[in-house]
């Protein structure tokens, strides 16, 4: 069980969770507070590479969120290790505040180190004098001098001189004086006092010196007293249901009704025009857009965000822009050409209006037939139309809604799935997820021909089904094997159960290039 933060880890993962919600993508700035939350408890502030792997690999964030982590300067690399990063937490208003009181007890500590001199006993005089404090002379170049730096400091220092003169030059007793050189000292400081009225205005609005503590963590050091000025940020959520308003709210539905009426037939836009005046920049380009004619459909997300409004992450999913066109019910209306995850590899030689997908789970598969699509230009493997091919990868295809975004992209109106993965438990059951995951949006099926062909070369390697690889998937329950073993003879699909419910493999690398 992870130990309790302290208030000061609290306050740095919450700067460090603002700013890893900023940089980090859509997908990951869910893990932004567990992230935060576990660099802030490194000893030391120093993130090995272990500790990083640890991090990132619990919340499996995407490949490149290490690298806007570095890019935002929450990590930066350790030039004495190898690997290791310091973690440097974002300043904030309270570490401007903490800077400022630290800044004045320096300046209180510097004070009481200047009045020293005038205040404390010299031990070292009363040594050398061999008498008590009281049978001592005042020295006058000690008050003179102490004179000297009361004027240089302000008028603050030189007002205590003047009220009391004499007694500080006798507790700062460090020689034999005489008391006409007392006096003396005594009206220097007098004459001082008064004639620098601007001085001592000056003194109190002077700001306190700089700490002399290194800041924590690494964060740069500011200006004491100083607080950082941060332009206001837009959040949809803070906007309120206005039933009647006032004259502003008036002025702002005004607006709103002349602006093209799918803004405002729903009537959400109505009831909060303070969204209108939030986003008006951008409510406005779009009203532009749809005024002129169709919103263009060969652009992506973000290229139409910045073409209209300037933010280019304006309508990423998530996002206030996001948000607000799925409260007025515009959500189909701003039409864009979706992206698929930059993760998953896929090739789709042309777009067809009917495509068939086969989906590998393997990469040697996936490399065949990619190469026999790209070099040979077939459309057919082993008997079966196949027009685009993916690289599944075992269990990432499931996660994120990944395949069904990339089909979307493919621009088709049916899109077929054709599924081809290892005849062992883990593989069947990866197909089964797969299948409910896409529901009834997409036709699935097996690859049965490959999956036939398998079986036929595993027969003929290991004619006793038990000699297959074993897997140890004792942990899986035996999936359903009715999709692999359609088209299979009972001879085919009696083998195929028989490997599976004994934890065996039959797997995808069976078959070579030559075969498909």
């Amino acid at each position: 069980m992870a130990r309790k933060m302290t208030g000061r880890e609290r306050d740095d993962a919450e700067a460090l969770r603002g700013v890893l919600v900023q940089e980090l993508g859509p997908a990951d700035r869910g893990y932004a507070p567990g992230i935060a939350s576990a660099l802030v408890r490194l000893p030391d502030g120093r993130a090995t590479a272990k500790d990083v792997e640890r991090i990132l690999g619990k919340y499996k964030v995407s490949a490149n969120a290490l690298k806007k982590m570095m890019r935002a300067g929450v990590l930066v690399p350790c030039a004495d290790e190898d690997g290791a990063y310091d973690v440097r937490v974002p300043a904030t208003v309270a570490d401007a505040d903490e800077a400022a009181g630290e800044g004045a007890d320096g300046a209180a500590d510097a004070t009481d180190v200047l009045d020293a001199p005038a205040d404390a006993p010299a031990p070292e005089a009363a040594d050398g004098a061999g008498g008590s404090r009281e049978d001592d002379a005042p020295d006058a170049t000690t008050s003179d001098d102490a004179a000297d730096d009361d004027t240089a400091d302000g008028a603050g220092e030189a007002a205590d001189t003047t009220e009391d003169p004499t007694t500080e030059a006798a507790d700062g007793a460090a020689g034999t004086a005489s008391p006409t050189d007392v006096q003396a000292g005594a009206d220097a400081g007098e004459k001082d006092a008064p004639a620098s009225p601007e001085a001592a205005g000056e003194a109190e609005v002077t700001p306190s010196p700089e700490p002399v503590d290194a800041p924590r963590s690494g964060r740069p050091a500011r200006r004491s007293g100083a607080r950082r000025r941060e332009a206001p940020r837009r959040d949809l959520k803070k906007v309120p249901y206005v039933r009647r308003g006032g004259d502003a709210d008036a002025e702002a539905r005004q607006k709103i009704v002349a602006l093209d009426p799918r803004f405002w037939m729903n009537g959400w836009l109505l009831s909060h025009p303070g969204a209108f005046t939030m986003y008006e920049h951008e409510l406005t380009a779009i009203n532009d857009v749809l005024t002129d004619g169709m919103l263009p459909g060969d652009i992506t997300r973000r290229q139409l965000a910045y073409q209209m409004g300037g933010d280019e992450k304006f309508f990423e999913y998530g996002s206030d822009g996001f948000r607000l066109l799925r409260a007025m019910g515009m959500e189909d209306v701003v039409r864009h050409r979706p992206m698929p995850k930059p993760d998953l590899v896929y090739h789709a030689p042309r777009r067809r209006k009917h495509m068939r997908v086969l989906v590998t789970e393997n990469l040697d598969p996936y490399l065949d037939v990619h190469d026999l699509m790209y070099e040979d230009g077939r459309t057919q493997i082993l008997g079966e139309r196949v027009h685009a091919v993916v690289l599944g990868g075992g269990t990432p295809v499931l996660e994120h809604n990944r395949l069904s975004l990339l089909l979307d992209t493919l621009g088709a109106d049916t899109v077929e799935v054709l599924y081809w993965g290892d005849v062992d438990r883990a593989g069947v059951d990866l197909m089964m997820k797969l299948r409910a995951e896409l529901g009834d949006k997409y036709k699935f099926s097996p690859f049965s021909p490959a999956y036939r062909l398998m079986v036929d070369r595993a027969m003929e390697r290991f004619p006793d089904p038990t000699d297959n690889e074993s897997t140890g998937q004792a942990n899986i329950d035996v999936p359903d094997m009715s999709l692999v073993c359609e088209g299979m003879s009972a001879e085919e699909a009696d083998y195929a159960r028989a490997v599976v419910e004994s934890c065996g493999l039959v797997p995808q690398e069976i078959l070579t290039k030559r075969d498909l």
